[in-house]
């Protein structure tokens, strides 16, 4: 495995998928690209250093959008960071990009500072989850693996569902708020004892909302905690990570008590 991050293209534009390869091969990123799905999954096994996707959408064969799920439904790489890369700038095609999993939307023509930025972003919180040895990211041993052990105690984790309490409580590297247990040692959410898969956005976004349960932000305010200050995407990404939250951990999303609306501002976890 090289030193250098790897970052996979699929991108049937040669003319903008040179571009891409040249600028990202100078800023010091190993490029593999590839001109539609197919060819990309037959060499993934291949490229298990993955640090982030870059996608196109308008492709031969599956589209990126089917691409975008079914890397998100896969082991290996269901939580390296997905950017979305397309002439569509419609809000109906975001949307439906985010909901399938990614993480970013870059609309064509793109600025390639900008872009290299956004690039780069994703990879330092990529990069920074890994060095941490969150369970799920390529190359740490998965958390019911007798090799990951606690780096607290040294003790193994078992992975058995938390008994929740009943009512607010909080221990080192665990959040337990209205029925939702967050392990953060694990990376790992519970719903009433069953696990609930999340992507790294969505874990992230829900994390910074049971921390700072009670309290109302705005959108912005989420995009910059959340996603980080050199995001520049649009506020209605935040929408759809909510939405999808809703659909994990309410009993009812169309009802939601638990991730609650702040008209005029925004969304807050709620206070038990």
């Amino acid at each position: 495995m090289s030193d250098k991050p790897r970052i996979v293209l699929v991108e049937d534009d040669a003319v903008i998928a040179e571009l891409i390869e040249y600028n990202l091969t100078c800023e010091g990123f190993l490029m593999k690209s590839f001109r539609n799905g197919a060819s990309m999954f037959d060499a993934l096994p291949e490229t298990d250093d993955i640090c982030l996707f870059i996608l196109d959408i308008m492709l031969p064969g599956m589209d990126g959008f089917e691409i975008c799920r079914k890397l998100r439904a896969s082991g290996s790489f269901a939580l390296v960071p997905i950017v979305m890369l397309t002439a569509r700038g419609t809000e109906s095609d975001k949307v439906k990009g985010l909901e399938a999993g990614a993480d970013d939307y870059i609309t064509k023509p793109f600025g390639i500072r900008e872009f290299l930025a956004r690039v780069q972003a994703h990879i330092r919180r990529y990069n920074a989850a890994r060095d941490l040895k969150i369970p799920g990211i390529p190359g740490m041993p998965a958390a019911d693996s007798p090799l990951y052990e606690n780096s607290v105690s040294g003790t193994a984790l078992v992975k058995t569902a938390p008994e929740l309490s009943g009512r607010a409580a909080q221990s080192a590297g665990k959040l337990e708020y209205a029925g939702i247990v967050l392990d953060d040692i694990r990376h790992r959410v519970y719903s009433d004892n069953r696990e609930v898969e999340m992507t790294n956005r969505e874990y992230e976004l829900l994390k910074f909302l049971m921390t700072n349960r009670g309290i109302a932000f705005s959108r912005d305010d989420l995009l910059n905690h959340v996603w980080g200050y050199e995001y520049s995407g649009e506020t209605r990404t935040v929408d759809v990570h909510i939405r999808q939250l809703r659909r994990k951990i309410e009993k009812d999303d169309a009802n939601p008590v638990i991730i609650e609306t702040v008209r005029g501002r925004g969304y807050r976890f709620c206070e038990e």
